[in-house]
């Protein structure tokens, strides 16, 4: 492996390594690609999140809705019952 002028050799697999302290260019975008998408995935997952949380309460809501028009037609069904 020989430096070149290019300020970076290749390895074994032909890949090349740089030997500069700093990234290039193009890996310092591709870096603020990643960090732009995981930024992103965190803000998608703490809507989602939110938007769990409020399925939830609504759906805990319907529950005792239902819950509580099963009792009301029970009851009625009780009075017509006993008016027979």
């Amino acid at each position: 492996m020989t430096k070149s002028g290019t300020g970076s050799e290749e390895n074994r697999s032909g890949v090349p390594t740089v030997l500069e302290d700093s990234p290039s260019p193009e890996l310092v975008e591709l870096f603020r690609q990643f960090e732009a998408r995981v930024d992103e995935a965190v803000r998608l997952i703490d809507e989602l999140r939110r938007e769990k949380q409020e399925l939830e309460a609504r759906q805990d809501e319907a529950t005792r809705a239902r819950t509580e028009a099963v009792q009301r037609i029970d009851a009625l069904i009780d009075k017509i019952d006993g008016l027979l």
